[in-house]
């Protein structure tokens, strides 16, 4: 049975990608490497989910973006909605369970995160070509050494994180509207770009087959 601890992997990892992200303005916490931009309050995270069961790791990769001031605003109007009696009983969860989703909704700070990494994969490239140069941000194993080229790997996986966070800092706020719902209606209605909020909305209600709580939302968002 492998003896090998999850903080002494988190560390053999580290020891690879630490550098790269200090160059790049990281600190490292923990399982995570976080950037902070001050010019958007944007926090940019690389985080680094490892858990051992039956003496074999399971790794995921996982980008995160979270913006604290601006995610409060757009939960104050998230609020009314939670508050609301006629959201409440189409809803139709016990008072405790509408309490605590009520808490997790608005207690969540992400603009967006990755969670698969294949959406890196060139324009031309096929999935089994990505996969053979890139398999790193998902996979189990019972050593590490066991993946291949899996420095390498996470090289890669630093380069397809400094891309994300650049595409997303060349144009912050229409990468909000291009990515999210939520926070993109609320942007654009803070801009008065009120034609692409409509057409936001509406497209928004087609990709989901009931969505009630993103129905309210536009409601208060609108309703001055």
């Amino acid at each position: 049975m492998n003896k090998t601890t999850r903080d002494e992997v988190i560390s053999d990892i580290a020891k690879v990608i630490g550098p790269l992200f200090e160059q790049k303005g990281f600190v490292q916490k923990k399982n995570i490497f976080e950037f902070h931009d001050s010019n958007t309050n944007n926090i940019y995270q690389y985080e680094i989910l490892l858990s051992k069961r039956r003496g074999y790791f399971s790794l995921h990769l996982r980008l995160n973006l979270f913006n604290k001031p601006f995610m409060k605003e757009v939960n104050k109007v998230l609020k009314k909605v939670w508050l609301d009696e006629d959201f409440i009983r189409l809803d139709g969860r016990s008072d405790e369970m509408i309490k605590y989703a009520m808490k997790i909704r608005l207690s969540d700070y992400n603009l967006g995160m990755v969670t698969d990494w294949r959406d890196f994969k060139e324009e031309n490239e096929s999935l089994a070509d990505f996969n053979d140069r890139f398999s790193i941000w998902v996979t189990a194993f019972n050593d590490i050494n066991e993946i291949p080229n899996w420095k390498a790997q996470l090289v890669q996986s630093v380069l397809f994180t400094e891309k994300w966070v650049s595409d997303i800092q060349s144009n912050p706020e229409q990468w909000i509207i291009d990515h999210t719902i939520y926070q993109a209606l609320y942007l654009l209605k803070k801009q008065n770009r009120i034609i692409e909020l409509n057409e936001k909305y509406n497209y928004s209600l087609t990709l989901y087959n009931s969505n009630n709580e993103l129905i309210f939302f536009y409601k208060y968002l609108t309703e001055s």
